[in-house]
């Protein structure tokens, strides 16, 4: 006579064989994880021997780190021998003046704001027009109204009408996006370049002590960028997840099992669906491995925060949301089709 934990095996057994196995995801074989971890390893040297750092720097005044040839190579584009604009940048610095580009004080001396620590290495950062991003909504909204938008080392907002700007032009505010668009692209290759998308709003991070002057998020964050950690290092960091994308569904295209012509638009579906979730689960491995590769170069170089990897972390981010999705995902299509699949097999035989 059957046992009850019998009797549930054989029940399930049964329901396998007419039902087929439950699809709620795409295994992967040890294969695959182990080229998941492999891909994970390469980026994490990548990140280790070339993205490194954005310039030689000698951290806490005992650490010589070298900084990334990469960044060094970007950032000599655009500029001559003596490190100013060349023709083209020249000209498009002269012709796209905006108000949000003042660089100290003296731009608005009747202002009767505080602005805390803004001085011309660190405007670029603190003036949200800047930004490479979400500049192109701040930016134009300072061109149309003559004015600067900024957060200042306190984390204040401040939005601050410029006086020689303010009767701007009407050809100006019709063109805005492009005047912003040339105005950035002249700032890309100056020395201190222009900020990581979004990293002007690190100055509202008003909290945490690090390092032995107690910095906060927001101090940590401009420090960071006065040393280099700008879009040139921005695109640096970015070959690390590049090379896992591109490893990985190079990995997935030779992997991938050759499909009848002749299967029907449902089992072709279902393939589809399983594909695609083999390659988020291959993706995540090898992220989650060059984040905690991340974390140990970090350490290598002595807690030094310009060795973190934003864009590599953002990945990670970006994968995790992308595995929830899978994990709870409405599974009925699947299930339906592959129990359509079993009972179209079960009339074969």
């Amino acid at each position: 006579m059957l046992t009850y934990s019998q009797d549930l095996i054989s029940l399930k057994k049964g329901f396998t064989e007419i039902l087929g196995p439950d699809p709620h995801h795409a295994n992967l074989t040890k294969v695959d994880y182990t080229i998941a971890v492999l891909i994970g390893f390469i980026a994490t040297l990548v990140d280790q021997l070339i993205v490194k750092i954005p310039g030689d720097v000698n951290y806490l005044g005992k650490y010589e780190q070298n900084g990334s040839g990469m960044t060094e190579w970007l950032k000599s584009k655009g500029v001559n021998e003596d490190g100013k604009l060349n023709l083209f940048f020249s000209w498009m610095e002269k012709h796209s003046k905006v108000s949000y580009d003042a660089s100290t004080s003296n731009a608005f001396v009747d202002y009767e704001g505080d602005v805390s620590g803004f001085y011309p290495k660190n405007h670029r950062l603190m003036s949200l027009g800047h930004d490479p991003l979400f500049g192109l909504i701040f930016g134009m909204i300072d061109i149309y109204n003559g004015s600067l938008t900024l957060i200042d080392k306190k984390g204040a907002i401040h939005k601050i009408p410029i006086d020689k700007f303010q009767d701007t032009p009407l050809t100006d505010k019709i063109f805005a996006p492009i005047l912003w668009f040339g105005h950035i692209l002249s700032d890309v290759c100056t020395k201190m370049g222009i900020p990581v998308p979004g990293w002007g709003f690190t100055q509202l991070l008003q909290f945490g002590k690090f390092g032995e002057k107690d910095r906060t998020f927001a101090d940590l964050a401009r420090w960071m960028y006065v040393e280099g950690y700008d879009l040139r290092h921005f695109i640096t960091m970015g070959i690390v997840p590049g090379i896992i994308q591109i490893i990985t569904r190079i990995y997935m295209n030779l992997t991938r099992k050759k499909e009848d012509t002749q299967i029907f638009l449902y089992e072709k579906s279902l393939s589809e669906i399983h594909h695609s979730i083999r390659l988020q689960k291959l993706l995540f491995i090898s992220h989650s491995i060059a984040t905690s590769g991340n974390a140990i170069k970090i350490m290598l170089h002595q807690g030094n925060p310009l060795a973190i990897n934003i864009n590599e972390i953002l990945a990670l981010v970006k994968q995790s949301i992308q595995m929830s999705q899978i994990t709870m995902r409405d599974k009925t299509t699947e299930r339906v089709i592959r129990n359509r699949k079993s009972i179209d097999q079960g009339w074969e035989l």
